[in-house]
This record gives C-alpha cells, sequence and structure tokens, in this order.
C-alpha cells in the first residue's frame, strides 16, 4: 500500500467514525465495508494488522443509534428522595484548587447579554472504552455528599460556528493545504506533511464543537518515555499542543493502543478550575491514539474558538441538591437505590442552533452495583438560574 492509499484509508476511517456518530448502519455494514476495501487492495491484511487497534475497536463504541439516542434521554421522574445529609457549611470541596492559568484573561465578560440560553441535559452514554458502565434508567437517590459552592453568577462561554475560509485559515499554520477530497459532516480536507486534516463542524446531539481529526501514519517519533511524553510529542509535532488548563488520563483500547486524554478546564473565577464534561458526564478534551513503538498517531483535537463570555446568575448548591432530589423515583421493584456521594461544579458544551454555548452546570454522581456490573449513575442540573434557559 502507497502513502496516499495509507492516508486515504485513514481518512475514509474518520469520516466515517464521524458521519454515523449518531447513526447505526445496517446489519453487516461493516463486514460489507471491510470487504470492499480488502478487495481494492491487496495488502490490506498486513496494513488491517497493524491499524486494527485503532478503528476497529473504536467502531462500535462510536456508533449509538438514532432511536436509542432520543429514547434513552435521561429520564426523570417525580418522587421520594432520601436526604442523608445537607451541606451546612464549614467543609470545604473535595478538590482543592490553586493558581490557575485563565485563558479568557483580558476579556471583561458582560451580564446575561446572550438572553435565554439552551438548557444542559445528560444524553444516553455510549458503550465505555473503560470504567464503570453508565446507568441512565430511573433510580432512589440518596443524597451522602458534601457540595458547597460558593459564587452567585458564572460566565457562559458562546462560539459561532467557523467557516470554511476560517477552516482554511487554522489549517494553513498547521502546515496543511486544501485537498479535493470531502468528508461527511466536515468543512473541509487537508493535506500536509505525513499527515491528513479534516475540520468537521458542531455536532448537536450527542453535542461535539468543531475539532480537527489528524490522522497520521508515517511519523517516526522517539519512543522513549512514558505515554503522555510520546502523546505530547505528537501533538507538538502538529502544532496542536492544548492551549487551555488540562489534566492527563492514560488508558488502553483493544489490543495495544494506547489513548491519551488530555481533558480540559475552565478557568472558574473565585473557584478555580471546572472540568469540561460531554453529554454522558465524562471530563474530555483533546484524544491521541497510537500503538506504541509503532510509528503514527490519530488525533482529535477541539478547534481553537473564540469564546464570547456573559455573566449568568446561578443557582445555589443547596437548589441544585433539591433540583436533584426532584428526579429520585420511589423505592421499590427493581428501582435501584443509589447513593449519590460525589458532586461538582463543571462545564458542558450545549447546541444552541446558530451557536455553540459552554455554560456551568452541577453534576451529581454515585457508584452502584448493578447486576453484579459496577455502574455510576450520573444527574446534570444546569447552574444558570431556570429563568434564564430556554424552556
Amino acid at each position: 500500500m502507497n502513502e496516499d492509499e495509507d492516508l486515504e484509508l485513514l481518512a475514509l476511517q474518520r469520516q466515517l467514525d464521524d458521519a454515523f456518530q449518531t447513526t447505526r448502519p445496517r446489519p453487516n455494514f461493516e463486514a460489507e465495508l471491510w470487504s470492499r476495501l480488502h478487495s481494492r487492495r491487496p495488502n490490506w491484511p498486513r496494513t488491517r494488522e497493524g491499524v486494527a487497534g485503532f478503528v476497529g475497536s473504536i467502531w462500535g463504541s462510536r456508533l449509538p443509534s438514532v432511536a436509542a439516542g432520543l429514547a434513552l434521554i435521561v429520564l426523570v421522574a417525580a418522587g421520594v428522595f432520601t436526604l442523608a445529609r445537607l451541606p451546612h457549611g464549614g467543609g470545604g470541596a473535595s478538590t482543592a484548587f490553586g493558581p490557575v492559568s485563565n485563558s479568557n484573561a483580558g476579556q471583561a465578560p458582560r451580564s446575561a447579554d446572550f438572553g435565554l440560553v439552551p438548557r444542559p441535559a445528560l444524553s444516553a452514554p455510549s458503550a465505555a472504552v473503560s470504567g464503570p458502565a453508565t446507568y441512565a434508567g430511573a433510580a432512589t437517590l440518596v443524597w451522602a455528599g458534601n457540595l458547597q459552592v460558593s459564587a452567585t453568577a458564572l460566565p457562559v462561554y458562546r462560539y459561532t460556528e467557523p467557516t470554511r475560509a476560517e477552516a482554511d485559515a487554522l489549517s494553513a499554520k498547521l502546515g496543511a493545504t486544501p485537498s479535493a477530497d470531502v468528508a461527511l459532516g466536515g468543512i473541509g480536507v487537508y493535506a500536509g506533511r505525513n499527515f491528513t486534516l479534516v475540520v468537521l463542524s458542531s455536532v448537536a446531539q450527542p453535542p461535539r464543537e468543531p475539532y480537527f481529526n489528524v490522522s497520521d501514519l508515517k511519523t517516526a517519533l522517539p519512543t522513549s518515555g512514558d505515554s503522555v511524553t510520546v502523546a505530547t510529542a505528537y501533538l507538538a509535532a502538529h502544532h496542536l499542543l492544548p492551549t487551555w488548563p488540562y489534566q492527563t488520563e492514560v488508558r488502553t483500547l483493544a489490543g495495544t493502543t494506547v489513548r491519551v486524554d488530555f481533558l480540559r478546564s475552565f478557568d472558574v473565577p473565585g473557584l478555580g478550575r471546572a472540568s469540561l464534561v460531554d453529554s454522558a458526564g465524562n471530563p474530555y478534551g483533546t484524544e491521541v491514539d497510537f500503538v506504541p513503538g509503532t510509528p503514527g498517531d490519530f488525533e482529535r483535537v477541539p478547534l481553537p474558538l473564540t469564546l464570547d463570555p456573559a455573566t449568568y446568575p446561578i443557582i445555589s448548591a443547596d437548589q441544585a441538591i433539591i433540583a436533584m432530589g426532584a428526579g429520585s423515583a420511589p423505592s421499590g421493584g427493581a428501582i435501584p437505590v443509589v447513593r449519590i456521594t460525589q458532586a461538582e461544579l463543571v462545564y458542558t458544551l450545549v447546541w444552541g442552533g446558530d451557536h455553540g454555548y459552554y455554560e456551568p452546570a452541577y453534576l451529581f454522581s454515585g457508584t452502584f452495583t448493578n447486576k453484579g456490573v459496577p455502574t455510576v449513575k450520573r444527574v446534570l442540573i444546569p447552574a444558570v438560574v431556570p429563568s434564564l434557559l430556554a424552556p
């Protein structure tokens, strides 16, 4: 397989990954796809063996069906809420906040001038790559945590969808030029030295900001050092290191593929940092996938966006706990009882039709055993006062 075919194959896989993010293909689609690729490329078996850990294992976890995505929206049922303990001051939050660099420094937030903002909510989770399973059904919730937030107002950040001209300019800074190829759901496809780059627009459901997909099978970097060092070197080679605060997490996918997540945080005035979570409540940011000891990697990187801030009043921690309790189901039958032991202020992306919004929210969670499997139950409560949320 020559270099152009390598890049074409990776670009195709990434396009399919994103095109079917909210749609499940017909039965036997994947087998048919592999069959066609095999017939076009005699050397495909050798290549597939090398990259199967990258794309094959990820394929199934990113293809929730439209029906499931609509039907498994987190159900909130009015019922009994057991207050094991309410916070009454004196205790600090479990996360210690230190000095941070504010990526939005110099911008003076205005007061609620976006008008009504869309309401954040959890969506049905896709198959987990690692960690406990996620439960989206009804549960009897028992509050057993500690949540204290002193802020009474926080910024909401809004961005405008990038144009093709802006995508061209961003890609040129990375050393990539426009390609004649097209990508489903993409703003543009670009070719750089040893890599292809696809710029994709926002996804409404599950919400996702515009981002780069980078496919690189050729760049060989020093393999000494830990996984974070290797992933950082690949991002630096493509000029895609995060400019926002982050923490790193290393996971092993199928086979020998390693994923390094650069988990994004927002600077919260007076509080420190708040994690950015997706519509399933999982922290996210930039992803780098690679097989140790082999050249090349896959990267998924949010586009640098101009964020316009505006300050919105928020509900208190006590009000958030009460709102969380309103979603508790009556105990009995097969409904699990879940102790909610963790709570934190987070930011989450919400798509508003013509803009994307990063909004503050309270994320509650607790773990329990569901049919012998460790499972986490999450509840997301919008932090912006209800009168400023769209119906």
